[in-house]
């Protein structure tokens, strides 16, 4: 039986550009003023009207998906840190760059998504957290690790079996 797969963020990185080509050189990477980022998934359904022949139903239609962020207010870091960033480019597209540790390479989730502005102010006497949900627009890209790479340190039942279910299928 093979090990659990765990992950602990620790080092992980936000990156916001105008496009996709602009990430590489990005200015606006947050890491430190994070504290939650995960991309959800929300399914969606559509519904089917009854007909003569057959009742309601529901069919399935590309599932939705939202980069969720939880961040310590930064207004008073240089320009304005991820909230003033946020506040600055309220509505407009950006891509997006999420790392669990920024020393992987792999893996990466990118993708376009929609800026909210997060909140300004909040209880006296705290740390002041902002939340926002980011609308991505399709689907975001997630990056795997390699097949070369998998295989080297997979021990599960189908990779340590699959050569001999495909010969016994031959």
């Amino acid at each position: 039986m093979a090990a659990p797969t765990v992950i602990v963020i620790t080092d992980a990185s936000l990156k916001l550009a105008a496009d996709a080509a602009s990430l590489p050189t990005a200015s606006a990477t947050f890491s430190c003023q994070v504290s939650s980022a995960a991309i959800n998934a929300t399914p969606n359904l559509q519904t089917v009207p009854a007909t003569f022949c057959s009742p309601q139903s529901q069919v399935p239609a590309a599932t939705g998906y939202e980069l969720a962020v939880t961040w310590l207010q930064d207004w008073t870091a240089a320009a304005g840190g991820l909230s003033g960033y946020a506040f600055l480019h309220d509505t407009e597209e950006q891509a997006f760059e999420l790392k669990l540790n920024v020393d992987d390479t792999e893996p990466i989730a990118t993708g376009t998504l929609r800026l909210v502005a997060g909140a300004y102010g909040g209880d006296a006497g705290v740390p002041l957290p902002a939340t926002a949900t980011w609308p991505i627009l399709g689907k975001p890209t997630i990056t795997t690790p390699t097949a070369a790479a998998a295989d080297a340190t997979d021990t599960s039942y189908a990779a340590t079996n699959e050569p001999a279910a495909a010969a016994a299928v031959e």
